[in-house]
């Protein structure tokens, strides 16, 4: 079975921008439910993998991990896709790995913003991260729409 590696390419674009968007109206959520520190440790959420989700701020914020975690998943295959497949785009190679490198400084500060309890600078420096990601993103996943049909992804070298 062949796979349709400029669509596969495509799609994993696409979910990183709605995603990532996905993660941003969460983030407002949990900022005007006040549930910032509904989870008031990171990675886990009240030490566990999977919190009681009966309280609704415990469960906006463990909604809008999960959703940043979906993000990370995305944009990382996309990354990885572009570099495999799309070596000869330069702009979808620059950009994505920039996606990459700017959400991984936005999830240092999603964990920053845990542990420094809501600190203003770093709940706002989170927010411009994530606010970049999405338009990194964005960016990815139009050129990567405009990728013309039939054009065949590079092969990875051999050895």
């Amino acid at each position: 079975m062949q796979v349709d590696r400029l669509r596969l390419f495509q799609i994993f674009a696409v979910l990183s921008a709605i995603t990532a968007y996905g993660a941003i109206v969460l983030g407002g959520t949990v900022r005007g439910m006040d549930a910032g520190l509904a989870c008031p440790d990171w990675p886990l959420c009240n030490n566990s993998i999977v919190p009681n989700l009966g309280d609704p701020r415990v469960a906006v914020e463990y909604a809008h991990r999960l959703v940043a975690a979906l993000t990370s998943l995305f944009i990382l295959v996309t990354m990885a896709f572009a570099l495999l497949w799309h070596r000869a785009e330069i702009a979808i190679v620059t950009l994505s790995v920039m996606t990459f490198a700017v959400l991984a400084a936005q999830v240092l500060f999603g964990a920053l913003t845990i542990t420094s309890s809501l600190d203003w600078i770093v709940v706002t420096i989170h927010l411009a991260l994530g606010t970049a990601t999405l338009a990194l993103a964005l960016m990815v996943a139009l050129l990567a729409l405009r990728l013309p049909a039939g054009v065949v992804p590079s092969e990875p070298s051999a050895g």
